[in-house]
C-alpha cells in the first residue's frame, strides 16, 4: 500500500514538474537578441507586471507604478513587453529620435475593430505625417478674434464649448473640406469606444495565448457592436460627401483616398473600411483629448491654458483705450 501511495505520489510530481516547462515553453519564448532596456518593476512569473495594472483603472494604474518606479519602464504582460513613458521629456525625446522604431504596436486582438483594427489608422505602420498646420492657424486665430470681441462687448464665454467648436471646424476642414454636423454622435460613438480601452488592451495582451488554446475573444461581442454602428454613421458621411462633393471646398485628403479606393491600379490598394478608419480618428480625436484632461490634466496642459489666458488678456489690454 505504502509502495502505491509513492508511486502515485511520484507520479504527480512528474506531471506537474512537465506541467510547469510545458507552459513555459508555450507562452514564453526566449529573445534571440539581448536588448539594453530600461529598468523594470519587480515582476510574477508567468503575468509579469498584470498585477500593477488592474488594481484600479488602467491610467491611474499606469500613473501610480511611473511614480513610485520612475519616468521610463520596461513592463511585461505575459509575452507583450510595454515601454511606459509618464515624462514629456523623455516623450519629447522618444518621439524625436526613434518616432518610426515606436511607431508600431503590434497585432491588436480583434482585427475588424474600425478604430483599433487591422484598418485603423492606430495600430497601422506609421510613416511621414501630413500637418495642416496653415489651417490651425487660421482657425485658432480667429478663435481668439472671437474671444476677444466677446471680451469687448462684455459677453460670457464658455470656454470648453468654444474651443470644442474650433477643433470640430479644423477636424472637419482636414478630413471632408468642412465642418460635419454628425459631431454629435459622432462624439457618442467615441466614448463609447474610449470605455472600452481597457478591455481592448487586455485582449491585445491575451490575444496570442487565447489563439494558441483556440478561445474566441471574450470582449469581440461588445467591441464590434459599437464598431459597426459607428461604421454605418461613417459611412453615411462618406456617401453625403460624395453627393455634395460640389456644394463644398473638398479635402485633397478624401478625394485621394476615394480616387485610390477605386482605382483597381493604385500603388496601394486601399478600401472603404480604410477610409472609414480615418475619419473615425481624426473626426473623434477631439473627445478622446477631452477625457484625457478629464481623467488627469498635466503640467504642461495648464502651462499651455496659462499662456492662451495671458494671449487673451494682453490682446484686450490693447485694444482697450
Amino acid at each position: 500500500m505504502t509502495s502505491l501511495d509513492f508511486e502515485n505520489n511520484f507520479i504527480l510530481i512528474l506531471l506537474c514538474i512537465f506541467s510547469t516547462f510545458f507552459l513555459f515553453a508555450f507562452f514564453f519564448k526566449k529573445p534571440k537578441n539581448v536588448f539594453d532596456l530600461p529598468p523594470s518593476p519587480p515582476s510574477l512569473p508567468i503575468i509579469g507586471h498584470l498585477h500593477l495594472l488592474f488594481s484600479t483603472s488602467l491610467h491611474k494604474s499606469f500613473q501610480k507604478v511611473s511614480s513610485k518606479y520612475g519616468p521610463l519602464l520596461h513592463l511585461r504582460i505575459f509575452n507583450v513587453r510595454i515601454l511606459l513613458v509618464s515624462s514629456a521629456s523623455v516623450a519629447y525625446e522618444i518621439f524625436k529620435d526613434h518616432d518610426m522604431s515606436i511607431s508600431s504596436h503590434g497585432p491588436i486582438g480583434i482585427d475588424e475593430c474600425i478604430v483599433f483594427g487591422s484598418s485603423g489608422f492606430i495600430k497601422a505602420p506609421c510613416g511621414a505625417l501630413e500637418r495642416s498646420r496653415g489651417l490651425r492657424e487660421v482657425e485658432i486665430e480667429r478663435f481668439y478674434r472671437d474671444l476677444l470681441d466677446k471680451a469687448v462687448k462684455k459677453e460670457s464665454v464658455e470656454i470648453g464649448e468654444e474651443a470644442l467648436r474650433v477643433v470640430n471646424v479644423i477636424l472637419g476642414k482636414m478630413s471632408l473640406g468642412r465642418s460635419f454636423s454628425e459631431e454629435e454622435r459622432v462624439s457618442e460613438f467615441s466614448i463609447e469606444i474610449a470605455a472600452l480601452t481597457q478591455k481592448i488592451f487586455l485582449q491585445q495582451v491575451l490575444r496570442k495565448p487565447l489563439e494558441k488554446l483556440r478561445i474566441s475573444p471574450p470582449f469581440k461581442k461588445e467591441v464590434m457592436s459599437v464598431s459597426y454602428r459607428f461604421g454605418e454613421l461613417l459611412e453615411k458621411i462618406i456617401v453625403r460627401y460624395e453627393e455634395k462633393k460640389d456644394e463644398h471646398e473638398g479635402s485633397e485628403i478624401m478625394d485621394a483616398f476615394l480616387a485610390a479606393c477605386g482605382d483597381e491600379d493604385a500603388e496601394y490598394k486601399i478600401n472603404r473600411s480604410h477610409i472609414k478608419a480615418l475619419l473615425a480618428v481624426s473626426l473623434s480625436s477631439h473627445v478622446w483629448y477631452n477625457i484625457s484632461l478629464k481623467i488627469q490634466p498635466s503640467s504642461e496642459l495648464l502651462v499651455s491654458f496659462r499662456r492662451i489666458g495671458l494671449h487673451i488678456v494682453t490682446q484686450i489690454r490693447k485694444s482697450t483705450p
